[in-house]
């Protein structure tokens, strides 16, 4: 008999389950309605459905970093967030893939891609680890020397807002100096000498760039050679070939439009600009990341010049030759 009881109350459970969910999924139809009206509403709250069942599941991908938490690993935000686990360790300067409850994990880079120094690292070692030219590491930091303090943020490259001039500027600020230069190529009141400063002066605050050589960004050797390519003078490209060039000039014997010459991050010619008179000089400076005019009495400078080069005086004399010859 109980078991005639049991077997009656399963049964009746059973009718209730199914009579409700065939019910949840019926659909009544009202005055009005027509089969094409049901499955189109029937779509749209499947879709609704879907939808907020998806919003619940992504990460939010705007997002800048994410805090960790307890279980939490490189992986598990790597497939949360749809990055690799190398290019999380790249945004952080991760070394592992270990990291530890409440420590914010980085999820895109913002600003220019820096490095914080750990113990036992030098320049040397951090160059070679993100493929970089040690002097252009030293040059985009402003460093002296090999050795660095644990604890110091260096830069990888240079800061977006410095490397260029923004796009729709550039050409307007172009065809300006153009125009402006022009007019001093075709002064006959100006000497060689005179029209190299001139020259240099109109393109004082362009952005300074390591290894640039235009309106956007150019670096200390490239505006050197712009500068003197104007006046149909080709100098080689860097400032240690620069030194090779001209004839040699004492401190005290510089001349408007001589080159001077700066050992600054290396043992051999790393800087070039143009002498303007009164111990001052023009020259694109990693320093104030721009093309700017410096006295060659500041310390910095007064430390490390090595020499000046006259380059105008020796293509005259080679014009003499060629006119004898």
């Amino acid at each position: 008999m109980r078991r005639y009881y049991a077997f009656t109350a399963i049964f009746i459970l059973i009718i209730i389950f199914i009579s409700v969910n065939v019910h949840a999924n019926v659909t009544y139809i009202k005055e009005g309605n027509n089969p094409p009206k049901i499955a189109k509403k029937n779509k749209k709250q499947t879709h609704r459905k879907d939808k907020n069942k998806h919003s619940l599941t992504s990460p939010n991908l705007s997002t800048t970093f994410h805090k960790a938490k307890k279980g939490d690993t490189l992986l598990s935000l790597s497939k949360k967030y749809s990055l690799s686990v190398s290019e999380l360790k790249e945004i952080n300067n991760l070394r592992s893939t270990k990291i530890r409850i409440g420590q914010k994990v980085l999820l895109k880079r913002t600003g220019a891609k820096t490095y914080t120094v750990k113990r036992g690292d030098d320049i040397w070692k951090i160059a070679k680890r993100f493929n970089i030219d040690v002097d252009e590491l030293k040059d985009i930091n402003n460093l002296k020397t090999d050795q660095l303090k644990p604890g110091l943020r260096i830069f990888l490259e240079q800061k977006a807002e410095l490397e260029k001039t923004k796009t729709h500027e550039a050409p307007l600020l172009q065809t300006h100096i153009e125009g402006e230069i022009g007019g001093v190529l075709e002064s006959e009141q100006h000497s060689l000498e005179e029209k190299v400063t001139l020259i240099a002066k109109k393109l004082l605050n362009i952005p300074y760039r390591f290894g640039g050589n235009s309106l956007h960004g150019i670096d200390c050797s490239a505006f050197v050679k712009k500068v003197y390519s104007l006046i149909d003078i080709n100098l080689p490209r860097s400032a240690r070939e620069q030194f090779l060039e001209g004839n040699s000039v004492d401190k005290e014997e510089l001349s408007v439009g001589d080159l001077v010459f700066f050992r600054t991050y290396a043992s051999f010619p790393s800087h070039v600009g143009i002498y303007l008179g009164n111990n001052l000089f023009i020259h694109a400076s990693s320093i104030d990341k721009k093309v700017t005019i410096d006295s060659l009495e500041t310390p910095y400078y007064m430390k490390r010049f090595i020499g000046g080069k006259k380059i105008i005086e020796e293509k005259d004399d080679k014009e003499k030759l060629d006119e004898k010859g």
